[in-house]
């Protein structure tokens, strides 16, 4: 099965590289939908069984889990190691075809969510620390979602995805004239799309479920949380250094820092000044590119000022302020603290749209 695996990988991350600016033009994507759709037919081949393949994970999945242990003395030990129950040696990767997300498998696993008391940065709302045990497995996008992904949805629904953005430009706030199409910086197809509220976020998971068959939605900040981390407990996915942000993440970079004086930064840079184009820094343990930073990801919860009373089933926070939604990873503007796996921020994202909020979508499987 490993070998099986491997083929696997080695055909979607063939198909992933693919995906450049170079690819397609932003006026002509007919060009750019033919070669991925090329790229997916020679996924299929190799991946004819998807939902054999999911039925054998997810048994395998609650073989693990009826076979472990959670004694009560574990649940309460908040330094106990996360426990993942991974059935494959290899992520696993599930498409619904070229002009949808790629999504990865993140597996059962068990968890401390939030920051201790003494991590740098820390805000008081990350806590009280709990142990959450998400007893399910679930496939989670590989990337934001792009502006390429969005504008197809567009083109074929005919959505008004609005004509203002808040931005960092002077002057009037929300920005008029500002949209996903032009959020005061230049992107290409490639790049995260931005200036997303959650009406809008809603609009597209709910035609991508009908397009594909599959449940999508977004993540709760549990899974959000947990999927970033990756097994790790230390500030960022990657260990303990702020300034090795770089290689593994889009934020707040001494070339960010260059245009924008006013921002902290890491010791380090990047090359973007703004987003990138996905993938291009080191995935985590998961497979999971730019999990930190890039732009602030939506999750399903609403904002309560702590974790009091929070489930510890990787469910979503019962509820507190639904007019505001929770926000993980950070942004390409915002420094190191802020890009750690267990901050947490609040918007207004029912009704505003920002250059720096989009969103990474999950499908239950």
């Amino acid at each position: 099965m490993g070998s099986h695996w491997a083929r696997i990988a080695v055909v979607t991350a063939l198909a992933f590289s693919g995906i450049t600016a170079a690819s397609a033009k932003a006026d002509d994507m007919s060009a750019w939908l033919k070669a991925r759709q090329a790229r997916f037919a020679a996924f299929k081949r190799h991946h004819p069984h998807e939902a054999a393949e999911i039925a054998k994970i997810k048994a395998k999945t609650a073989f693990a889990i009826a076979a472990s242990s959670w004694p009560d003395a574990d649940h309460a030990a908040l330094d106990a190691p996360t426990h993942i129950w991974s059935v494959t040696d290899t992520p696993v990767t599930l498409w619904d075809g070229p002009a949808y997300p790629k999504m990865v498998v993140i597996p059962a696993g068990e968890y401390t969510m939030g920051s201790p008391d003494g991590e740098a940065g820390r805000d008081v709302d990350e806590g009280p620390r709990h142990r959450v045990r998400i007893g399910y497995s679930f496939a989670m996008g590989v990337t934001d979602v792009t502006v390429a992904e969005f504008r197809r949805f567009v083109a074929e629904t005919h959505y008004d995805a609005g004509s203002s953005c808040t931005t960092n430009e002077p002057g009037a706030q929300p920005h008029p004239d500002r949209s996903f199409l032009n959020p005061s910086y230049s992107q290409t197809i490639d790049d995260p799309v931005v200036c997303m509220n959650l009406d809008t976020i809603q609009a597209y998971l709910g035609w991508l479920s009908k397009k594909t068959g599959h449940a999508y939605r977004l993540a709760t900040e549990a899974e959000y949380e947990y999927a970033e981390r990756a097994g790790s407990t230390t500030p960022w996915w990657w260990g303990a250094d702020p300034d090795a942000q770089c290689v593994n993440a889009n934020g707040s970079d001494l070339d960010t820092q260059a245009r924008f004086t006013q921002l902290k930064a890491a010791n380090c840079h990047d090359g973007y000044v703004f987003t990138a184009p996905v993938g291009r820094f080191k995935p985590n343990p998961f497979g999971l590119y730019d999990m930190a930073g890039e732009v602030w990801s939506v999750v399903a919860d609403c904002w309560n000022d702590s974790y009091a009373g929070a489930p510890n089933d990787g469910s979503a926070m019962p509820g507190g302020d639904c007019g505001r939604r929770v926000m993980r990873s950070g942004s390409w503007n915002n420094d190191p603290l802020s890009l750690r796996s267990a901050r947490r921020s609040k918007n207004g994202v029912i009704d505003r749209r920002a250059y720096g909020i989009g969103f990474r979508v999950v499908r239950t499987l």
